[in-house]
């Protein structure tokens, strides 16, 4: 009788160690610590950043999520050479990718979007990969032939650099 109440007593305690287990996760493993710069060879300021999520890196068809809203503190702007810190977050081995709108230098927001005819034909992105913090910079240029504000690269690396 002992035996059987002790492997009944048992039993129940595994099965409500098992049952009772949520999986937990490591919300510190989504956070990642960004440098953001506006390169010195920028000819505009950044007056917004906004990111939406694409997913696991090296996949394709990843769903899109939403642009979000500007992740920059209310009221700043980052000049040619300028940069800021701030943290995302984005799931270890995810990417997003990123827009910004400039101030034309008369005042004006503009949305710099991708452009076949000028700069870069990829999108600009923040990706969690290989470390928990990353430095990306943007350069914004103008053509006046096409009137087009454009990105005219960007960089993403593992690290916090200069």
């Amino acid at each position: 009788m002992k035996n059987r109440f002790f492997l009944l007593s048992t039993i129940v305690f595994i099965l409500f160690a098992f049952v009772s287990c949520d999986k937990t996760t490591d919300d510190a493993e989504d956070t990642l610590y960004v440098k953001f710069i506006n390169d010195a060879s920028s000819e505009f300021t950044i007056l917004s950043i906004e990111l939406r999520s694409r997913g696991i890196s090296n996949e394709l068809n990843q769903p899109i999520g939403e642009w979000g809203s500007n992740i920059l503190s209310a009221g700043q702007t980052l000049a040619p050479g300028a940069s800021t810190f701030f943290t995302l977050d984005i799931p270890n081995l995810n990417w997003s990718e990123y827009r910004i709108r400039v101030n034309d230098g008369n005042g004006n927001s503009i949305l710099v979007e991708i452009n076949e005819n000028a700069g870069v034909d990829s999108p600009p992105q923040i990706t969690h990969w290989g470390s928990m913090d990353r430095t990306v910079s943007v350069i914004v240029k103008y053509n006046a032939t096409y009137n087009l504000y454009y990105i005219n690269g960007w960089s993403d690396y593992a690290g916090l650099y200069k």
